[in-house]
């Protein structure tokens, strides 16, 4: 008979056998959790993605800032008169020779100041304000992907290893079962078929152990990847905090926190800004430009023999004709944001899908949950029956075999289950916006995502950028909303076209190799 199943004290017993030589080293949740957030390079290139929309919005705010360069340039000109021009010279000045060089420099400090731009710098630095929002839903959707990857690395990684050890429990108990039944045979109470089925049913074993070996490194493999380094002893995964109540309290907290939903908001938000920048394209712009340098000789150079300018212009630019280019980037853009539109609703029901999924994937599972647990009890009472019952040869090797089997897939189902359902409550937070490290790993330093945009905002900045931005924002034209239009619903319910009832066909033996004419270095 074999002790009831332990599959933690089990599992700890196994672990040294199972990983590598060297000290083992406890892990939870938390941890992994935090190591991945810290250190994983995916997630860090999200949050350069981000830093990188970050100076983008600086570079967007230029467009309201003035702008100043330096012009400088050198000239030099040595001209050889020919005889007739060095004729006509010498009947000006008897002395003018027939080589004459000549020199000049100019320095040029410029300023321009935008005043108006119809809109344009104002939207720009608008759309780059939204690009950073959306961002940052990238970023908490790239977070919460990666939270989902690792807590199901480390359940799948925890669920092998006690997996492992079932299928161990197993051999060590069908290898008694062969050493009893080979002294029964010796005793001329089994025949040599029940000794076959043992060792039958030892060897197939052994195998899924190999197997169960694979699925085992595979698993630490992936966590590592993750998490950056190998796992140690796994603590048992914790209860996750902030699972809905409700499906529809899970279907209301994904419609307003989804990063993914909001990404497709914030991307209608940006072409519906693009589009009001394309109906202002056409208008008039101001900008005041003032420039002052000097012209004069540069060798020898003589500071009093400069000549010295000093200018100032106000330019105003208004488009008069452009082939109908304008209206049909503002119409495009319309069209743009109406697809963008459609899209929210797109992943809306996405999103409502995933949830649906998601809770359906953990009820199901902890539904499987109670189903495995009373399998178990019921599996290991009948193998403890069987075993009785063989000894006093009631019951054949066969019996046994098939009960020790039959319990052993039914702890595999349970560990699976647990596994399943942990995951899906999981990727439920992910969808519903809550699978978060600062709601699930307390003390762990977390990532600011506004802390480089609070470094850099204020780099070329001008005390009047603000009056600009103000004025040149206050006359933007706003594009109206495009009716979504769509086919019109059928006057009765549609019906397919009727057609032919399919034929017999041959099996197909023979695909088609040769390559349309021109597209490859031969021709066959």
């Amino acid at each position: 008979m074999v002790a009831a199943w332990r599959p933690g004290a089990v599992a700890a017993g196994l672990w040294i056998l199972a990983v590598s030589a060297g000290p083992v080293q406890a892990d939870t949740l938390a941890e992994a959790i935090a190591r991945a957030y810290q250190s994983n390079p995916t997630l860090q290139s999200q949050r350069y993605e981000l830093r990188a929309l970050d100076d983008a919005y600086v570079r967007a705010h230029a467009g309201l800032r003035p702008s100043a360069e330096l012009q400088i340039t050198g000239d030099y000109a040595d001209n050889r008169a020919g005889d007739a021009t060095q004729a006509l010279r010498l009947v000006g000045d008897p002395l003018a020779g027939r080589r004459l060089e000549s020199n000049q420099g100019q320095a040029r400090v410029i300023i321009q100041q935008p005043l108006y731009t119809g809109g344009q710098a104002s939207g720009a630095v608008d759309l780059a304000a939204l690009r950073i929002r959306a961002g940052r839903e990238a970023l908490r959707g790239a977070e919460g992907d990666l939270l989902l990857q690792v807590i199901a690395a480390y359940a799948d990684v925890r669920r092998d290893l006690e997996s492992l050890a079932v299928r161990r429990a197993n051999l060590a108990a069908l290898e008694r079962q062969l050493d009893i039944t080979q002294a029964r045979q010796e005793a001329g109470e089994v025949t040599r078929t029940d000794v076959a089925q043992a060792q039958a049913q030892l060897e197939a074993v052994r195998a899924q152990i190999a197997l169960a070996q694979v699925q085992f490194q595979a698993s630490r493999a992936s966590y590592a990847a993750l998490v950056g380094q190998d796992p140690g002893e796994l603590d048992p995964e914790p209860p996750l905090p902030l699972l809905p109540d409700g499906l529809e309290d899970a279907f209301d907290l994904a419609e307003a926190g989804n990063p993914d939903l909001a990404q497709a908001r914030l991307a209608e938000q940006q072409s519906r800004r693009q589009a009001d920048l394309a109906k202002g394209a056409g208008r008039a712009t101001v900008s005041a430009r003032t420039s002052y340098g000097s012209t004069g000789e540069l060798a020898p150079f003589y500071a009093q023999d400069q000549d010295v300018s000093w200018t100032a212009s106000i330019s105003i630019t208004k488009p008069l004709y452009a082939g109908g280019a304008y209206q049909a980037s503002y119409h495009e853009a319309l069209n743009r944001n109406g697809a963008d539109r459609l899209r929210i609703e797109t992943a809306r029901r996405q999103v409502i899908q995933n949830v649906l999924s998601a809770w359906n994937q953990a009820a199901a599972a902890r539904a499987n949950i109670k189903v495995h647990l009373a399998q178990i009890a019921a599996a290991q009472t009948a193998f403890d029956g069987m075993s009785e019952e063989f000894r006093v040869g009631q019951r054949s090797t066969l019996d046994v075999l098939v009960a020790e089997q039959n319990l052993r897939e039914a702890q595999l189902a349970l560990l699976g289950s647990r596994r399943d359902a942990y995951v899906a409550e999981a990727a439920l937070l992910r969808q519903v916006g809550r699978l978060e490290v600062r709601a699930l790993a307390l003390g762990a330093p977390l990532y600011d995502p506004s802390a480089h945009l609070r470094t850099v905002k204020s780099d070329g900045a001008v005390p009047w950028e603000g009056l600009i931005g103000a004025l040149d924002g206050a006359f933007t034209p706003r594009a109206a909303a495009m009716r979504l239009e769509q086919p019109a619903a059928p006057p009765s319910p549609p019906t397919l076209v009727e057609g032919a009832t399919p034929a017999d066909r041959p099996l197909g033996e023979r695909s088609r190799t040769t390559p349309i004419p021109g597209t490859t270095g031969y021709e066959r």
